[in-house]
């Protein structure tokens, strides 16, 4: 179903250029449609830097915690592999109950950090979203643009780069 309407638009774009081109070379006042990335307005935005750094944050906090537990659980492997001629049937098992114990916890831990990070993650985008929506509709109208791109969706297989709005937009973002 979204092949047959990729193909029309991506011959709406390609088609149209080429016959411009081979007319006249227009300039982008005369042009009526534009692009713009959203992945890289939101990487250069103010927004979006705030966002990347919080997430690393948190990436950077969850990774040392994991060190550390991750240390632990070595060290109550070797423990128990140092003394494991030392004890008893029942005192080893209780040790090697503790270790699987403390396996399973990590690993709880580990799905607990993995899903907190894509809560917050989902939250700064959908937050920077809201300001990306108002932002490129005020440069599309600005510009009196029929139709803009998403590059990122990966129909653009070619353009002038003076038909890159994402600039504009992120300064429009970035606006108080």
């Amino acid at each position: 179903m979204l092949k047959p309407l990729t193909y029309a638009v991506a011959l709406f774009v390609v088609v149209p250029s080429a016959a411009l081109a081979q007319v006249a070379p227009a300039s982008t006042a005369d042009v009526r449609l534009a692009y713009f990335s959203p992945q890289r307005a939101f990487y250069e935005s103010a927004d979006g830097k705030a966002a990347q750094a919080k997430l690393s944050s948190i990436q950077a906090e969850t990774s040392r915690q994991i060190e550390a537990q991750n240390a632990r659980l070595q060290a109550l492997q070797n423990s128990l592999t140092q003394s494991a001629l030392l004890l008893n049937e029942t005192a080893r098992r209780a040790r090697e109950q503790e270790i699987e114990k403390f396996q399973v916890d990590l690993k709880r831990f580990v799905e607990d950090a993995q899903a907190e990070f894509l809560g917050v993650q989902r939250q700064l985008e959908s937050a920077f979203l809201a300001k990306l929506r108002p932002a490129l509709d005020s440069v599309a109208r600005s510009r009196g643009l029929l139709l803009v791109l998403n590059e990122d969706a990966g129909v653009v297989a070619w353009s002038d780069p003076a038909l890159d709005i994402t600039p504009e937009v992120v300064r429009r973002v970035d606006q108080p």
